[in-house]
């Protein structure tokens, strides 16, 4: 495999760059996994799907203006004639809007974002980003359920820097701890934002992104699941998904930033079991087994992961979770060397809420290749904090993100980034947050030039939502 100065590039055409959403049907049929994703979002505090009631709603206007120590990671594009790529002040605003449909065995949701995000000096990356999804459920009967979503996004680098990871999502949720712990222990959800959260699409959350799939990039999402209970403690739940990343070129000027990229696309789709046990009402435990197939132009092959878990709730403000077993690789096509042998995977999770904070914090090892460098072991180490005394006007969020990627098509991949915002609530439909964060990535292969980055980005927003403010 050979890497150009340039990387890996592809046809200007963006519309026919765009894979149809056929193509992700077809995937789904032949090899569907499961979703874990999150909403690109500008404000922790903000959820798109809300509790509102029936009908359309306008979620939310807001406005921002901000500062970049660099436009971009410098390892993320090159500049002509050996330039330095130079700090920038970003500006732009969004908009959400959506319609809800609930009864009283069924859900139906569909939200919509559209953001814009200008550069003050690098005016070729100004970009507008959309972001849609669907979301639905119904109870067959007293035992059988049906859950489906799907996702689409165009988006960019920075909308992604500031965007809340999945465990600050999950902390700002305005649920109760034992709404939070279900959610999180058992997968049982008597919160909707909980629900779209944790059965989402997965995102890469690390700045490697802009490593992966270069600035701006299409992402298409789907899953499906059908859960039986076979008493109030046993049930079994099959779930299916499918996801495409698609990169976007960008338009340039003469001396502006190009970007390098590795992959121009990847697909993936996966399909799995899991059986959940509730030994106590404190204490859950099972087995979870899946299989994915994910083909990019590095490799084509199967990962298979099973695990058991065990989950438990600890007094009135702390849950934990443990899992581990093990996944092996099947290699149809591969442009490197495939793994072989079977590889560990674990990981926990560790939960907190009182009446005014929430914590939580995640680490992960696993196999998969949902990135389109082949099947690599992926490690991720997340954690988040939210405190806000419900009915004042101040709060703080903060969060960290890390993952690592091992062997696959590149070798090792690192790439983190922190946040840590101050909010304040100006009347009922107003909030202000200034927000702080630093992402960095890096690798260490033999196979692509050494590429190290560094960012400090702050912006300051600001919120307007008609559904109002109370009891955040």
């Amino acid at each position: 495999m050979t890497l150009t100065k340039h990387g890996i590039m592809v046809r200007r055409d963006g519309c026919r760059a765009v894979m149809p959403l056929a193509l992700i049907a077809l995937v789904l049929l032949a090899a569907p996994g499961r979703l874990q994703a999150q909403r690109p979002t500008l404000l922790s505090g903000f959820d798109p799907i809300g509790n509102a009631g029936d009908g359309i709603h306008l979620y939310g206007v807001t406005g921002f203006v901000g500062w970049e120590s660099v436009a971009n990671p410098t390892g993320g594009f090159y500049l002509p004639n050996g330039a330095t790529v130079k700090g920038d002040v970003p500006y732009g605003g969004s908009l959400s809007v959506g319609w809800v449909h609930r009864r009283e065995r069924s859900n139906v949701s569909i939200s919509y974002t559209t953001s814009y995000l200008g550069q003050a000096r690098y005016s070729s990356l100004n970009a507008l980003s959309h972001f849609v999804m669907l979301s639905a459920d119904r109870r067959l009967s007293r035992k059988w359920s049906v859950g489906f979503s799907g996702s689409s996004a165009l988006t960019t680098y920075d909308q992604m820097l500031f965007s809340p990871t999945v465990l600050s999502s999950l902390v700002a949720v305005p649920a109760t701890f034992d709404d939070l712990a279900s959610a999180v222990l058992a997968g049982k959800f008597t919160n909707d934002q909980l629900a779209s959260l944790l059965t989402g699409a997965p995102v890469i959350e690390s700045p490697a992104r802009t490593l992966f799939f270069g600035n701006r990039l299409f992402l298409s999402t789907a899953s499906a699941s059908l859960s039986y209970a076979h008493s109030s403690r046993l049930s079994t739940s099959f779930f299916s998904s499918a996801n495409l990343s698609q990169h976007l070129h960008d338009g340039e000027r003469p001396g502006d930033p190009q970007y390098r990229f590795l992959i121009p696309r990847a697909i993936a789709g996966s399909a799995g079991i899991g059986v959940s046990y509730a030994w106590s009402p404190r204490t859950s435990m099972g087995v979870n087994v899946s299989s994915s197939r994910g083909f990019s132009q590095f490799e084509d092959s199967y990962t298979t992961v099973g695990t058991a878990f065990l989950g438990r709730t600890m007094g009135q403000h702390w849950f934990a979770s443990l899992h581990a077993g093990g996944g092996f690789v099947t290699a149809l096509r591969s442009q490197y060397t495939a793994r072989r042998g079977t590889s560990p995977v674990g990981g926990a999770n560790l939960g907190y809420k009182t009446y005014a904070h929430t914590f939580m914090a995640s680490y992960d090892r696993t196999l998969g290749q949902s990135f389109g460098a082949g099947a690599a072991d992926i490690t991720t180490a997340s954690a988040a904090w939210r405190w806000w005394r419900p009915g004042r006007n101040w709060g703080l969020n903060s969060s960290y993100v890390r993952q690592q990627f091992h062997h696959g098509a590149f070798g090792g991949i690192d790439g983190w980034r922190t946040a840590f915002g101050l909010t304040r609530r100006l009347g009922r439909y107003m909030l202000v947050e200034t927000a702080y964060t630093y992402a960095s990535y890096s690798n260490t292969s033999a196979t692509l030039p050494a590429y190290a980055s560094a960012q400090h980005a702050v912006r300051m927003s600001i919120m307007w939502t008609p559904e109002g403010q109370e009891g955040r």
